[in-house]
This record gives structure tokens, sequence and C-alpha cells, in this order.
């Protein structure tokens, strides 16, 4: 499987410290840039930066780096989802998406 996001080494203090989940916190450090930092991410993320969070940690589910959490994982006091999570699926039906 070809990936989109890579999976970039954090710090669990960075996570703990924001009471959210390593798969989270990762996915956000892989979209980090010089123009947005991780912290400002994790403050304000925009809607782009939202779906391109979920998007990764569905990546890095798929690719067997972290288990799939139907409930969700924690973003400070809030909990995403992704979407693929909420319906019944088998890895055949998904197409080739990315």
């Amino acid at each position: 499987m070809s990936r989109n996001y890579n999976k970039p080494r954090v710090d669990p203090h960075w996570a703990s410290s924001r009471e959210t989940d390593m798969p989270v916190a990762v996915a956000i450090h892989a979209i980090a840039d010089a123009e947005r930092s991780p912290e400002a991410i994790w403050e304000a993320p925009t809607p782009a930066e939202m779906d391109h969070v979920k998007m990764a940690i569905q990546e890095y589910v798929d690719c067997g780096d972290y288990a799939s959490d139907p409930k969700g994982y924690c973003w400070g006091q809030e909990t995403i989802r992704c979407a693929y999570f909420d319906a019944p699926h088998d890895a055949d039906e998904r197409g080739s998406e990315g």
C-alpha cells in the first residue's frame, strides 16, 4: 500500500500533555509545515486540516500502525471519528482511493 502521509516520531509528552491520542498527534505532525505548526493545528484546525488528520489516521490503521478504535480518538476534550469506521465495510469494497 502506498502512503500519502508520513509517520513522524512524536514525543509522547506532546500528546499526553494535550490529552490527545497518539494517532491524532502523529497525524497532526504529519500535516504540519512551516506555515502551520503542530501546536497551531492542534489549537484551531481548519476544516481541511481536520479532514487530513482523519485521512491520515485511517491510513495508519489500514497500514497496521495503530489499532482501529470505533469509539474515536481523543483530540483534547474532543473525540474525532473517521467516517470509514462508521459503516460496515470489507477491505475490497473501498476501491482504490489514495
